[in-house]
Formats: structure tokens, C-alpha cells, sequence
């Protein structure tokens, strides 16, 4: 049973028992001890897409943390389902939609934000038992700690993006896109003049990413513009893409079924060097399996189709890049250890499969830095990138020779990237340079660039002076 942990969870929160034809619910024999990743990851992308505070994200995590550890549980006390063990005859949705682990979450942030508003001096737990109603409301405050563990991985792999491209009307320099991920699950475009981003407001599509899902860019039909496509993830392993027309992006369509499901990373490039960008996915796991599915120019072809059989395990940032200039994405690993045992390890692509791992540098994006992946000198080879994103705003590279990383502690810029910020690379003026791209987000929204010299990134210029909000998805 799942008295110690599934308490009498949700039965008031939802109002009385519906009159409901009853079904069998198992009770389940035990929780499991660790927690599922593709269920934290989810729960957090969606608690994110409804910009949720700090108390209220933490509340989430203690409350899957003390409902079910984090599991998708067929089973639970009562009638009780899912990862907040809610209740189908209580109101809180059919088993089936309770088993959806972004439907659950939908559930829950919706009304913990509704309780937080209401009770301003509440705790994270007293937010969770206001959700849950819980005959042993002491419980979310006592796991804090385990919760935000939880929560500081799930944000962690969600940032996970090294690079991808995205000139989404094909003149040569890249644009930003923000992806809203919310119940409106909007795209807004801004392209790059050259000199600054134009457009507030400009919409490119009107539903496309919601929340839990994985957004990205790249030209998967190889009409020179960069596409947006969309990792479903969860139960479904669902891909979507919508194709740029220059103007906006049109509706979208599934081009795989069973593709980077769970909390397998999910990377966008053009793998075997066909000018389509194609799909990856990382499981990010003790196996550390690698798998490709090949664009066509309509569809992405192959299921459990392995390129590697042990790249990048979990605790490491997996990215793509073309770092020895054959026109083949690679992959690449930043294991992001300490500063003894912070590499970065690449394998090389020979069309249909990557080679053996290689160490390419030795100390590079130590720790919590966000690594990123481009072509700053502009030689053909995509080089590495590292942003302290802290007090310091720090920013190091390290460029591609085409056999390793050449430089340590070589600071192409001292102030760049603030804590809570977003950076990224892109050829912003497209003289054949990735930039420096960050949005701030909070209070401004504001978008900064520091276009490269080759050897060096220039001062910083705002671009645009609102895009990208905080809880969106900015590339």
C-alpha cells in the first residue's frame, strides 16, 4: 500500500466524490527508491511554461517527492494515480488523463499558483498541502531538500542546447525565436537587420511546442531555411516539425512516432552531411546510447537506428557541432566535473555511425557553466564556448584546430551573461561568425549581442528591447 507516501492526497481539492462509474485501482506494493527522470524533467518543463515562482516550483518537486518519488505509478492508495496520486472520482481528471504526466502537473501548478496568490506567507510544503490536502501535511517541507536536488537536474538537462541555427528566412544571418509553451503554445519570430532583431509581437505560428516538450530550429528539407521542430518526449516519443516559408512557419506536421521518448536529450544536425538537418538522441543514462533518425526532406526516417553505444552519461552536457569542418555534425560531451575532471570529448561522424570518443580539451565549462557550440573564427570548424553566467559574466572559448579544442582560460569577452540570463551563438550579421546572443529575461526581456572579431567578441549592444519572457523558450 501506499499509506506511507501516497497520503489521502488531492481527495479535498478537487470538491466531492463525482458520481463515477467505479474501476479497480491497484494498490501499489512499493515506491520505488529513485526517482524517474523523464517524469522530473517533465514536470519541471511544464511547471516552467506556466512561469511559475520559486516556492510554487519547489512545491511541485516536494510534492511528487513525498505522492510517488517522482514515478509515474499505475497504483496508489485508493482510488489515487499518477505522479501527484490524484484522485479520478475526486475531480481531478479520467485515470487516463491523470496518466499523463503533463496533464498531472497541469493540474497541480494550476492550483498551487492559485494557492500561493491566496496565501502570500505559505511555505513551499503549506503550498503543497493547500494542492493536496494531505493527512500528513508536515511531509513537503521535511523532503526540501531531496526536492530541490530534483528540481536542480530537471532544470539543468532542460537547458541542455548547445547550438542550432536559426535563420528562418534564409538571407544568411540568424534570427531569435521564443516559444511561449504555455496553453497558447505561440512562436514569435524577430529577424536579424544586421544591426539589431525587428519586430515585437510578430507571430509565426500559433500552436506549435507546448509545454513538456523540447523545441529546436533547423533546416530538416534543406531549402536553406531553418524549420522549428518539436520532441513530444513522455509516452508518445512524438516529433513535429513546421517548415519555414520565409514568413512564418507553416502547420505542423509528425514526421516520427517514436523518437527521444522519456528524458533522452534531443539534439538537431545535420549528421551524414546531406544539407538536411537530421534528429539525435542522447538517453543520458548508465547505457549512454546514442540514436539518429535521418531527415528526408519530409519525414525522419529510422527507429532505434544506434549511431553510439556509450556517449555522454548522465550529469554531462551532450551537444552537435561540426568541429572538424567535413560538413558532418559530431557529437560532443562536456562532462562538466570539477576542474580536475572537466572535458570535453568528441566523436567524429563518418556518415552513418560516430567513432570512438577522443578528449579534445582538458579543463573547459567547469562545473555549472553553460557550454555552447560555434564557428566564432569563421574557419569551417565549430569551436566551444563557455559562459560563467554569474557575478564575473565570463566568457571563454577554446577554438577548433579540426583534432582538438586549442586554449585554456582564454577569455573572448569579461561581461557577458548575468545570472538567470540565457546565452546562445548565432551569426547574427552574418559575416560567417557565431556571436554572442543573451536574453535576459526578468524585469527587461531585453536581447543583447557581441558580434565577433574572429579572435575576440565586441562590446555588447541591445538589439531588441522585449522578447523572450521569462518561461518561454529562446533560441
Amino acid at each position: 500500500m501506499l499509506v506511507a507516501l501516497c497520503t489521502v492526497t488531492a481527495a479535498g481539492a478537487a470538491g466531492a466524490p463525482a458520481a463515477a462509474v467505479p474501476i479497480g485501482t491497484l494498490a501499489c506494493p512499493s515506491v520505488p527508491a529513485t526517482h524517474d527522470p523523464a517524469v522530473t524533467v517533465i514536470v519541471y518543463r511544464v511547471a516552467r511554461s506556466y512561469n511559475v515562482n520559486d516556492k510554487v516550483m519547489l512545491s511541485t518537486f516536494e510534492a511528487g517527492w513525498v505522492e510517488s518519488h517522482m514515478n509515474n505509478l499505475p497504483c496508489g492508495d485508493k482510488s489515487s494515480l499518477g505522479v501527484f496520486q490524484q484522485r479520478w472520482d475526486y475531480g481531478w481528471g479520467t485515470p487516463e488523463q491523470i496518466m499523463d504526466p503533463v496533464y498531472a502537473t497541469t493540474q497541480y501548478v494550476t492550483r498551487a499558483i492559485t494557492c500561493d496568490r491566496n496565501n502570500p506567507g505559505y511555505t513551499a510544503g503549506q503550498v503543497a498541502q493547500c494542492v493536496q490536502r494531505s493527512g500528513f501535511p508536515d511531509r513537503y517541507d521535511q523532503v526540501a531538500g531531496t526536492a530541490r536536488t530534483l528540481l536542480n537536474q530537471a532544470a539543468r538537462t532542460h537547458g541542455m542546447a548547445g547550438g542550432s541555427s536559426t535563420d528562418v528566412n534564409g538571407d544568411g544571418r540568424d534570427d531569435i525565436l521564443t516559444f511561449t509553451q504555455n496553453a497558447s503554445a505561440d512562436v514569435y519570430a524577430s529577424t536579424s537587420t544586421g544591426t539589431g532583431f525587428a519586430g515585437t509581437s510578430v507571430k509565426w505560428n500559433d500552436f506549435f511546442s507546448i509545454g513538456g516538450e523540447t523545441a529546436s530550429t533547423g533546416d530538416v528539407n534543406g531549402d536553406g531555411r531553418d524549420d522549428i521542430v518539436t520532441f513530444a518526449h513522455g509516452n508518445t516519443g512524438d516529433v513535429y516539425v513546421a517548415l519555414s516559408n520565409g514568413s512564418a512557419f507553416a502547420s505542423p506536421g509528425r514526421w516520427h512516432d517514436w523518437f527521444a521518448p522519456g528524458a533522452e536529450i534531443a539534439a538537431v544536425g545535420d549528421v551524414n552531411g546531406d544539407g538536411r538537418d537530421d534528429i539525435v538522441a542522447f538517453t543520458h543514462n548508465a547505457t549512454a546510447d546514442v540514436y539518429v533518425a535521418l531527415s528526408t526532406g519530409s519525414s525522419f526516417s529510422g527507429t532505434a537506428v544506434k549511431w553510439h553505444d556509450y556517449f555522454s552519461i548522465a550529469g554531462e552536457f551532450p551537444a552537435l557541432g561540426d568541429v572538424n569542418g567535413d560538413g558532418r555534425d559530431d557529437l560532443i560531451t562536456f562532462t562538466q566535473g570539477p576542474a580536475t575532471a572537466a572535458d570535453v570529448i568528441v566523436a567524429l561522424s563518418t556518415g552513418n555511425g560516430f567513432g570512438a570518443p577522443q578528449k579534445w580539451h582538458d579543463l573547459f565549462a567547469v562545473g555549472a557553466e553553460q557550454p555552447r557550440v560555434g564557428d566564432i573564427n569563421g574557419d569551417g570548424k565549430d569551436d566551444i564556448v563557455t559562459f560563467t553566467c554569474n557575478t564575473d559574466a565570463d566568457v571563454y572559448a577554446a577554438t577548433s584546430t579540426g583534432t582538438t579544442f586549442a586554449g585554456t582560460t582564454i577569455k573572448w569577452h569579461d561581461f557577458f551573461c548575468l545570472t538567470g540570463e540565457f546565452p546562445y551563438l548565432a551569426d547574427t550579421n552574418g559575416d560567417g561568425k557565431d556571436d554572442l546572443i543573451v536574453f535576459t529575461k526578468g524585469a527587461t526581456n531585453d536581447v543583447y549581442v557581441a558580434l565577433s572579431t574572429g579572435t575576440t567578441f565586441g562590446a555588447s549592444s541591445k538589439w531588441h528591447d522585449y522578447f523572450g519572457l521569462t518561461g518561454e523558450v529562446t533560441l
